[in-house]
């Protein structure tokens, strides 16, 4: 069952776009009295965009000016461009004619660097600087945190840094942890640990159970942050009911289990059975840990997997997943004319399991569909694009940078970028009611030559990005409302030579797993592009008795007093993988309540936190007094 999205409810229904090439708010639609142009400032970025309402029939008149005195630049630097264009195809072919494989030109590596920001986008960014935080207590409020056990270990997590291919210093945490305790451990090269503890007195013989959570965490954060997630810790913040992170990802996902195990190994006061606590890493990039973790030694026959992000949910299934990343390769040429910056932000985002079924914004795609409608009107060349940064998470922001090979109109290329938003706001308008479209000219719009993609080249991969299917492709037919197919977009870069994308599958059914992964396969061919398939892991299919889960509901009803939900999900877990490993295993997975997991509004429910520890301890008490 996905998580219930009641967030959305309680933000503005209004949509705010802002972009350079016009003011959309209703009051610039009203008749101004004309204001004087401020100085020009030395290396500012032509705005047409982010203009205020008493200045837009300014910079209009300033943009239609503009356009006609550079139109005779534009003739002849486009004759220039496509003789020069022309030529390279002509022999490009003679060449593939003749058995000799043409080369592009050598381009260099790096991306075009983006225009500076506006002002009203810096004054924007330095507003929520100065209000973040402000309503909240820090330190003495962190200090008074319940469980007192759970939370000091996830303070001591959140120290460390470990998003995912990060995790030394996290898994060199938890040998010391288990050396300090003098309790048994094993470790991997990859970094995964087992570390087990006896049963309580009079359970030392009684059935073991494994517990099981991942150590790394997805690193997102705000751009007005500037912290080096790799290098740097967190920031915690709460208000004494919700535990976030200022601006980045929380890492509740699944540092929460990290700390949950650790209080348990170190509690001697609990009854429990022997304890065997799995800790892998690099989930979040493809279950890697758990593909390469030898688990031969366990001896449980029953886990609790500590991944799930609802309080009152018993997970007792999930989809498998793979990740396919297409490569389409491109020719570079230097292009002169205009370059403009287009970037999309304030998108929701999530996790692409567990938001793909609620129909949020994909900053990729609207970018995609956004340069689609620009190329129809005018001639472009795409320099760069870059959206998403997690094969996993639904991209919140993308940017591109295009440069005009040919004469444009710029009244023209701010009613597409018009009405472009008017589209969105109301496709989005629920989902996703903060989504902003900034366009900056570079360089106050005077010409300038750049390494760009051929303009047959950048329409090709433009269409790409629009033929890819991307959200849900199926529901579950017994839950109609968890999905049962589906496929996001996760990751788009531009390199030297071509365009990349990360895309990752999900589906509870493995043919259909399989299907997309054929589709993509298919698009891919007729557009040119090469497929690799990294990451594949098996769903986690429904046991239809199970008497750890049928025990696991009763004691949670003792516990709460509510009846727990039994689901399966959209999201990947481990279990799958580890059923694989360890053959008869029962899973379950639980876990507190958490909020936009894989966004900077992640957020974890301390009191929920508190419940859900309490329940696990009294699961373990009824394992082995069964």
């Amino acid at each position: 069952m996905p998580l219930i999205d009641k967030w959305w409810k309680s933000r503005r229904n209004d949509y705010k776009t802002e972009e350079n090439l016009t003011d959309l708010s209703p009051e610039s639609t009203q008749e101004q009295d004309p204001v004087p142009a401020p100085a020009p400032e030395a290396e500012k970025p032509s705005e047409i965009a982010d203009a205020a309402p008493e200045t837009t029939e300014t910079a209009s008149e300033t943009i239609e000016t503009t356009s006609e005195a550079t139109e005779t630049t534009y003739e002849a630097a486009e004759a220039v461009s496509e003789a020069a264009e022309a030529a390279s195809e002509a022999a490009e072919a003679e060449e593939a004619s003749a058995g000799i494989s043409a080369e592009a030109a050598p381009v260099e590596e790096t991306a075009a660097e983006p225009a500076a920001e506006t002002s009203e986008i810096a004054e924007e960014t330095a507003a929520s600087d100065s209000s973040d935080g402000s309503d909240v207590t820090e330190e003495n409020l962190l200090d008074t945190l319940e469980p007192a056990d759970v939370f000091k270990y996830f303070r001591e997590i959140s120290g460390i840094p470990h998003g995912s291919f990060h995790t030394t210093a996290i898994s060199d945490y938890l040998e010391n942890f288990a050396k300090n305790y003098e309790l048994p451990y094993t470790r991997d090269e990859m970094g995964n640990l087992i570390i087990c503890r006896p049963g309580s007195a009079g359970y030392e013989n009684a059935d073991p159970i494994a517990l099981q959570g991942h150590v790394d965490m997805v690193c997102e954060k705000e751009s007005s942050n500037p912290i080096d997630m790799e290098t740097e810790a967190i920031s915690l913040r709460t208000d004494g009911e919700w535990l976030w992170a200022d601006r980045t990802t929380l890492g509740g996902d699944d540092g929460i289990a990290v700390a949950i195990m650790l209080a348990l190994l170190a509690d001697d006061t609990i009854t429990c059975p022997p304890l065997e606590c799995i800790f892998t890493v690099d989930e979040e990039v493809g279950m890697r840990g758990a593909f390469a973790m030898d688990l031969s030694s366990i001896k449980s026959r029953r886990l609790l997997n500590l991944d799930s992000e609802q309080e009152g949910i018993i997970t007792a299934a999930c989809a498998g997943g793979a990740e396919e990343i297409c490569t389409l390769p491109g020719r570079r040429r230097e292009k002169t004319g205009e370059v403009l910056e287009l970037s999309i932000e304030g998108l929701r985002g999530g996790h692409s399991g567990e938001c793909i079924g609620i129909g949020r914004a994909n900053a990729s795609i609207l970018l995609a569909r956004l340069l689609y409608r620009l190329e129809q009107t005018s001639k472009i060349c795409l320099i760069d694009f870059h959206g998403g940064t997690r094969d996993n998470a639904i991209p919140r922001e993308a940017k591109a940078w295009i440069i005009f090979t040919g004469k444009f109109q710029r009244g023209k290329v701010k009613d597409v970028i018009a009405a472009f938003a008017k589209d969105i706001a109301k496709e989005y308008s629920i989902t996703d009611p903060d989504i902003k479209i900034h366009a900056t000219l570079e360089n106050k719009g005077k010409m300038m030559t750049r390494s760009a993609f051929t303009r047959k080249d950048s329409l090709r991969m433009i269409r790409f990005l629009l033929a890819l299917p991307n959200g849900v492709l199926e529901f579950t037919p017994m839950y109609r409302d968890v999905p049962q197919t589906s496929l996001s977009l996760g990751i788009v870069n531009t390199v030297a030579d071509g365009i990349r994308t990360h895309s990752l599958v999900r589906s509870s059914v493995n043919s259909q797993k399989q299907m997309v992964m054929d589709k993509i396969e298919c698009i891919a061919e007729e557009f040119g592009a090469s497929v690799t398939t990294e990451g594949t892991y098996p769903a986690w299919e429904l046991i239809a008795k199970s008497d750890f889960r049928d025990l696991a509901a009763e004691i949670f009803k003792k516990t709460t007093g509510r009846e727990p939900t039994v689901c399966v999900i959209h999201g990947g877990l481990e279990c799958g993988l580890i059923s694989s490993k360890v053959p008869g295993i029962d899973c379950i997975s639980v876990g507190p309540d958490m909020e936009e997991i894989h966004t900077p509004a992640e957020r974890l429910n301390i009191p929920s936190t508190r419940r859900i520890y309490d329940y696990v301890k009294a699961l373990l008490e009824a394992c082995v007094k069964a």
